[in-house]
């Protein structure tokens, strides 16, 4: 047989408090002092409560539920992104919908759809390649509240939070050159997103700014494997050159293995400097030299933005960047 709900009211009785203090706690309310906080989750735990959240719905109007779309769930960079959105949604009070595009714009609308029908109360979104502008406004008309985080199309049409790429691009290049570098390429990923375009603009001014050569870019999909077979075009540059920057950690990670495997040794041969600073950078061989873009920061920031539009949905567009940060390791 199915077991009944624990009630608010059974829990005021055993804590020996008023339902509106039991209901204030389960809301993270901070009219409640310590020590009554306390005690009435104590005794939650132990009757095993669990908020009726369809009840809180009908009351508010709300579904207590966000969606969040990324383009892949490979990346460990949107592993941490996630985290970041998770941390903040839950001192929220809200569930993630997560859900993968997997970089295809018809996917993403698909999904979309999917999360109108279960009334998310807004979405975090890093748009697909080939994302149409207008989505926001589209969204907008649906009276779905959306922030965009890493990527962005419309600029200026939504909340947005995301990384300093053009700062981030420009701090590895200064680095390359007080190393004594003066030839230096880019590895780049093939996708047309705004990711993209800020990190070439950065990688090209910062080229200016410090007084280095553009040895080439090169092109490759963003994977390892891609990163492994695109060695051989670095290698070949006419630009002949003694340091390369790559799009992230996955596409650096696997340039090192390709030039291994083409006889040029990273680090002493060719320095090699990754975006992102994943975990990943700390295992490869020579451990990697990165940018922190710092993802669980951006994720919590589009989290709060995400919270602020649904409570507030005519507030003005905010923007938040995150700045990056320098980590220097034997790669370079």
């Amino acid at each position: 047989m199915k077991r009944k709900k624990v009630t608010l009211e059974q829990v005021a009785r055993a804590a020996g408090v008023s339902r509106a203090t039991v209901s204030l706690v389960v809301r993270k309310s901070p009219l409640v002092a310590e020590k009554t906080r306390e005690k009435v989750e104590e005794v939650m735990a132990r009757m095993d409560y669990v908020r009726d959240l369809g009840a809180a719905r009908m009351r508010s109007n709300l579904s207590r539920t966000v969606g969040v779309i990324v383009p892949n769930l490979i990346n460990s960079f949107f592993t941490e992104f996630l985290s970041g959105v998770e941390t903040v949604m839950g001192e929220e009070d809200r569930v993630v919908l997560l859900a993968n595009s997997q970089d295809d714009a018809a996917r993403q609308d698909d999904i979309l759809q999917r999360f109108r029908g279960h009334g998310v109360d807004g979405v975090i979104l890093c748009p697909a390649v080939g994302t149409p502008d207008d989505l926001p406004r589209r969204m907008r008309n649906w009276g779905l509240p959306l922030v965009q985080s890493l990527r962005e199309i419309g600029s200026g049409s939504s909340d947005y939070a995301g990384a300093d790429y053009i700062a981030g691009t420009q701090l590895a290049v200064e680095h390359l050159v007080a190393r004594g570098h003066r030839r230096i390429a880019f590895l780049s990923d093939q996708t047309a997103t705004s990711a993209r375009r800020e990190r070439l603009a950065g990688f090209n001014a910062a080229l200016t700014r410090f007084g280095a050569d553009n040895a080439g870019t090169v092109e490759t999909e963003l994977s390892w494997s891609g990163a492994m077979q695109a060695a051989r075009e670095i290698i070949a540059l006419s630009g002949s050159p003694s340091a390369v920057l790559c799009f992230n950690d996955i596409l650096a990670a696997g340039l090192m293995s390709g030039l291994r495997q083409n006889g040029v040794t990273p680090g002493p041969d060719l320095a090699v400097m990754g975006l992102d600073d994943l975990p990943l950078a700390q295992l490869t061989h020579p451990a990697l030299s990165s940018v922190a873009m710092r993802p669980d920061h951006i994720g919590a920031a589009a989290a709060r933005q995400l919270a602020r539009r649904i409570a507030e949905p005519d507030a003005e567009i905010t923007r938040s960047i995150i700045a990056p940060q320098l980590v220097i390791r034997d790669s370079t």
